[in-house]
């Protein structure tokens, strides 16, 4: 999985993609979690931001607590990009019905036995999958 995240990243610096501010549109909910994964390796929070819908959620805890739009996102995701290690994530299962997937997936933190699984819905908008809510650890 690494490796495919070191590539997308190479594919992505060598097309000017990232120097121009502009990011690839996934494809596929598994494209989109490849990105977030290189975007949180290279420390691009521009990049993890791309990745969700403007008015995307993120699930904090197991009370629910939500943070509400991108800029809170990113913010709250930086904590975690500030350890300086890789993340892994694998899509586990995906149901798509037209423009909506709801997605588990099971992530790693590279180098540690910190593991988790997290439950998502991901909308296709403008061209490619983004976040919609965000449940990292799958409350």
């Amino acid at each position: 999985m690494m490796l495919k995240q070191v590539v997308i990243a190479l594919v992505l610096l060598a097309s000017g993609a990232l120097q121009a501010g502009e990011y690839p549109k996934p494809q596929t909910p598994s494209e989109l979690h490849a990105l977030f994964g290189s975007y949180f390796v290279m420390g691009d929070l521009a990049g993890i931001g791309s990745l969700f819908d403007e008015n995307a959620v993120f699930v904090v805890d197991e009370q629910g607590s939500l943070l509400e739009g991108r800029e809170a996102i990113v913010q709250e995701i930086k904590h975690y990009m500030d350890t300086g290690t890789a993340l892994e994530t694998v899509s586990a299962s995906i149901h798509i019905n037209g423009d909506t997937a709801l997605i588990k997936s099971i992530w790693k933190i590279s180098g540690s036995e910190v593991t988790g699984t997290a439950l998502e819905v991901m909308i296709y908008k403008e061209g490619g999958w983004l976040y919609w809510i965000d449940n990292p650890n799958g409350f």
